[in-house]
């Protein structure tokens, strides 16, 4: 029971940051729970060398928003985050998520305020 309750008062709290698999050579995928019961997080992409943040994926309990720092887009803002928190594999749905952005060409008009 102590195990349950310490694990998921460390979990509302926020954690340290954890390395998630990536498959691009030059940069690391950094995870980091903010609390909600994990449903707040930060995930970054970030240069191995240098650690500059490159890209981030964020959700606040509710919303998912994305950046690209790296280009200096603006932030766009891209719903619930339901689906990335329910996922069964949420390490590799994030990774996936971030991949699939990055690689999608910015668009003029793409941040929603």
């Amino acid at each position: 029971m102590g195990l349950v309750c310490a694990s998921a008062a460390w979990s509302a709290g926020g954690t340290g940051s954890t390395a998630l698999a990536w498959k691009h050579p030059g940069e690391t995928l950094v995870y980091r729970s903010c609390g909600c019961a994990d449903a707040c997080w930060v995930a970054e992409v970030r240069d191995r060398r240098t650690s500059a943040v490159k890209a981030r994926l964020r959700c606040d309990c509710e919303v998912l928003h994305f950046e690209r720092l790296a280009v200096a887009a603006p932030p766009v803002t891209l719903g619930s985050c339901e689906a990335l928190n329910g996922s069964e594999h949420k390490a590799d749905a994030i990774g996936e998520a971030l991949d699939a952005l990055l690689q999608a060409k910015p668009r003029a008009g793409d941040a929603v305020e």
